[in-house]
């Protein structure tokens, strides 16, 4: 668990923003319902939010920080609780890869019990729970503040005693000095450079690394960015096309082939009960109708025979691997029929074909079905299926 110390806030009225700080873990990124980006991290088992309006989350798995927050409402019905982070008080002390290597902090704290007076000291802990351990002892009226800690790669004491040497001339008694916050964290840096010169050139470099690795982040965020834009934009302009005229025609437009038309139109009904009784009868006809479908992902050629022999309805349906197929399963269906009022079309889908012809000037159904002579020129294939995307792709 975080260690928390509380003090009143000056953001928000009334309210109060406590102070926390450790190693982040589960570090994750979504789009707030405001809009904004909300990036979450853990501390021990406690979350915490921070809002903001860039991609790029300020912490990474690893570091250690410290930050101010306050415990806020959702604006829903169950009124969850949340601990959002001001955004203008995270600080990361140690980038992630050197979190393993600190042995100590040497922090800098005030209470505004003592005005004028800082306190100067180490921990092996945290400087949050330092704070907080102080801040319950008997007799203290006032919490202490966290202004300033330093994470120590090597022997924390060694660098608070020497940094107590440092400013021994403002001392007002055991870790407490009469000295501005500035000056101690002064005080502080150098000792810190003065004992381990070597390591604080590895913190320095790993900040610069971490700076190299965030503008990475920061180019690849914005190249995704530019795809989605991209994309976004293609997608728009498919729909405005799909829903004009001229793409409805290429998605619900048919081409026909007419090979051959009936002797005579057909007579579709049937006699009525009296017409049978005084003899009535409609002639025999047939449709032969060839279209390609699809299975699995592959065409198939479909045959449907329909019509009427003898005053009895007629219905087929066959299929055929290859449009070829298809012809010769055609004719050898005419010829077993024997009907000689028959009609043989061919009935391609736009959406099956991979360039179809122009829409006819003046006509303004996108459901038209067009007479062509030939589909020999024409590339059928599958219909292409639409690209589903995941809305965290």
């Amino acid at each position: 668990m975080p260690s928390d110390t509380f003090r009143p806030s000056s953001r928000r009225s009334g309210g109060k923003t406590k102070q926390a700080g450790g190693v982040v873990t589960k570090c994750s990124s979504r789009v707030a319902k405001s809009g904004s980006q909300a990036h979450s991290f853990y501390i021990g088992d406690q979350k915490f939010s921070i809002f903001t309006s860039d991609e790029l989350s300020p912490v990474v798995d690893g570091d250690r920080v410290h930050f101010d927050y306050e415990v806020r409402r959702l604006r829903t019905g169950h009124r969850s609780e949340y601990n959002a982070v001001l955004q203008d008080t995270l600080v990361v002390e140690v980038p992630a890869e050197l979190d393993a290597e600190v042995a100590g902090e040497v922090y800098v704290l005030s209470n505004p019990s003592m005005p004028g007076l800082v306190k100067v000291g180490y921990t092996t802990n945290t400087a949050l729970k330092r704070a907080s351990e102080l801040s319950g002892v008997t007799g203290v009226p006032t919490g202490f503040k966290v202004e300033w800690s330093l994470p120590v790669i090597g022997d924390a004491r060694a660098v608070e005693q020497r940094a107590h040497a440092h400013l021994v001339s403002h001392k007002a008694g055991k870790e407490f000095f009469k000295v501005g916050i500035e000056d101690a964290k002064a005080a502080v840096v150098r000792s810190f450079a003065e004992l381990y010169p070597e390591r604080a050139m590895l913190m320095d470099q790993a900040f610069s690394r971490r700076a190299e690795a965030e503008l990475s982040r920061r180019a690849d965020l914005a190249q995704q960015a530019e795809r989605r834009a991209k994309e976004k934009e293609e997608e728009e302009a498919r729909k405005q096309f799909e829903q004009s005229l001229e793409g409805r025609w290429l998605k619900e437009g048919t081409c026909r082939l007419v090979i051959r038309t009936f002797n005579s139109e057909p007579n579709r009904n049937f006699p009525s009960f009296w017409g049978k009784l005084v003899g009535v009868r409609y002639d025999d006809y047939l449709e032969f109708k060839l279209s390609p479908g699809q299975e699995k992902g592959e065409i198939v050629w479909g045959l449907a025979i329909s019509g009427q022999i003898s005053e009895r309805s007629v219905w087929k349906t066959e299929r055929f691997p290859t449009k070829q197929d298809a012809f010769d399963g055609m004719t050898r269906a005419v010829k077993s029929h024997g009907v000689a009022n028959h009609s043989i079309t061919v009935e391609v889908p736009n959406a099956m074909i991979e360039t179809p012809p122009p829409l006819p000037q003046n006509v303004y159904n996108p459901k038209y079905v067009l007479d062509v002579s030939s589909i020999d020129d024409f590339v059928i294939r599958p219909v292409p299926m639409p690209v589903r995307r995941s809305r965290f792709s």
